[in-house]
């Protein structure tokens, strides 16, 4: 990682910047599927390159997080005084509990954590379940950069290859519906009425509010299913039927057995009644859903006050306990009935402490006390007590120096990056300006954050990011990094 990129960052001085590469980068993702909140996704001109041993350890890393995960989730489901850690609203509780007919807890994944680049120490930031979208934001990063000149000067001395993430999903994704245990009962049944029973190859449903989805994803699934002979389509929650028998695309009548769900677990939950016939074929067990709606409690903020909690250390293997003591950051529910809680040592120290949600997800309403000032911070506590947020030990992200790709002066004058994000700030993608390139060609150090994908506890490649703030995020000036990995090094 480390070395490879002061390589690269003295290919691109050699370079004396590499203008033409830059600008080649930008306009590649300009001319994409590939946005954010309504602008051409951001993104490092700078990649992340990953050696074997850097990679056996990303692998250990997913395989031991998602370890202690499904033991939460199994946990959860069974014991219901553990689940009073979560604090969740009875309608999310309920679809928690709904049957599952697979015993993979946590099917599909990312983990994002705060990595050390120089002694691979490293903390938690969050779980990411529900969904886990913008694989194809680190797919097209990468297919940008590879058009530059100090990529191809890179690949001289080096074999790199990015990470495959569609294909390997939709297998993956394949593998758990077979498990399921109607799909298992299916096959048992030689002389079963035609349509009777789900079969061994799904109709498979993508689903989400259209209005949220990451579509450059989407269209990149539906072609990976497309090439393993599955029929699939994307299908608005609102726009589904349910007879009791089948979940239904009404435009035309196509029967689903599988359901691919990328909306959230809370948005659902504010939605109820325009989701009744997901949830509705959910309950009565006619289709295999992945993942399912107990992949709520990783996603949750929450997660963190449950796993350091005694009743997690009681269903871990010492060695899996000793990970989460060393990894999880101190998290508390903001609330002044929260034992051992101190609210007023919390505003007196705001650089210690972050505030988030207790259930939701893309960095809203994050707050980091080092982005605020004191009278910021002390309003922002008061507001938010008893809110349904927690308030979690902040840690500092380590620092990588990156620079950006450069946009043509036009689509900065045109307004093609002037969407504002949801937390109201303009798009970061605002320093691709030229001028950007006056100190040092636009090199400089970000906050660095790691998000490494699981498919069914497998490592599966990586979406990163980087930010000037505290809040890493794309909503918060922030940038995904494209990444590859290296050949036989």
């Amino acid at each position: 990682m480390k070395k490879e990129r002061e390589e690269y960052l003295e290919i691109i001085r050699g370079l004396k910047g590499d203008e033409e590469g830059r600008r080649k980068a930008a306009d590649y993702v300009r001319d994409s599927d590939c946005d954010t909140y309504g602008y051409p996704a951001p993104f490092s001109f700078v990649p992340t390159f990953y050696n074997s041993e850097e990679l056996s350890f990303m692998e250990k890393t997913v395989e031991m997080t998602h370890s202690v995960l499904s033991k939460a989730i199994r946990h959860y489901v069974e014991d219901p005084e553990y689940r009073k850690l979560f604090a969740f609203s009875d309608a999310v509780e309920k679809l928690i509990l709904l049957p599952c007919g697979y015993e993979e807890q946590l099917p599909i994944s990312r983990f994002d954590f705060f990595l050390s680049e120089d002694d691979f120490s490293f903390k938690f930031c969050e779980f990411n379940a529900d969904g886990a979208a913008a694989m194809s934001r680190t797919q097209i990063g990468c297919e940008a950069v590879m058009l530059s000149e100090s990529f191809q000067k890179f690949t001289e001395n080096h074999e790199v290859l990015p990470f495959e993430y569609f294909d390997t999903w939709v297998s993956a994704l394949l593998d758990t519906y077979t498990s399921d245990i109607h799909v298992q009962k299916s096959a048992d049944q030689t002389d079963a009425e035609e349509g009777k029973y789900l079969p061994a190859l799904p109709n498979v449903l993508i689903t989400d509010f259209k209005e949220a989805v990451t579509w450059s994803d989407v269209t990149r699934y539906l072609a990976s299913f497309e090439k393993a002979g599955v029929k699939a389509r994307f299908v608005d929650l609102r726009d589904l039927e349910f007879d009791g028998e089948h979940l239904i695309d009404p435009s035309d009548g196509m029967v689903f057995h599988a359901v691919y769900r990328r909306v959230t677990t809370s948005d659902i939950a504010k939605r109820y009644e325009d989701c009744k016939a997901l949830i509705d074929a959910v309950a009565a067990e006619k289709i295999v859903l992945i993942g399912h709606f107990r992949t709520t409690v990783p996603h949750a903020k929450m997660i963190n006050v449950a796993l350091l909690d005694e009743q997690t250390k009681a269903i871990l293997t010492d060695e899996e306990w000793a990970f989460v003591q060393e990894h999880v950051l101190p998290t508390y529910r903001l609330r002044t009935d929260t034992k051992g809680l101190d609210i007023a040592a919390i505003k007196a120290d705001k650089d210690k402490w972050i505030l988030k949600p207790e259930d939701d997800y893309d960095s809203h309403g994050i707050y980091a006390g080092g982005d605020l000032t004191q009278e910021e911070w002390e309003e922002k506590v008061d507001s938010l007590i008893d809110k349904d947020y927690i308030v979690m030990e902040f840690y500092v992200p380590a620092k990588s120096e990156i620079c950006l790709p450069i946009a043509a002066e036009d689509d900065l004058a045109n307004g093609t990056y002037d969407s504002v994000q949801p937390a109201g700030l303009t798009s970061s993608i605002a320093y691709y300006a030229k001028e950007a390139m006056a100190d040092d060609y636009g090199i400089k150090p970000w906050f660095s954050m790691t998000g490494t994908y699981s498919f069914n506890g497998k490592f599966n490649g990586f979406f990163s990011r980087m930010g000037q703030e505290f809040v890493i995020s794309e909503s918060h000036h922030g940038v995904s990094i494209p990444s590859f990995r290296l050949i036989g090094e």
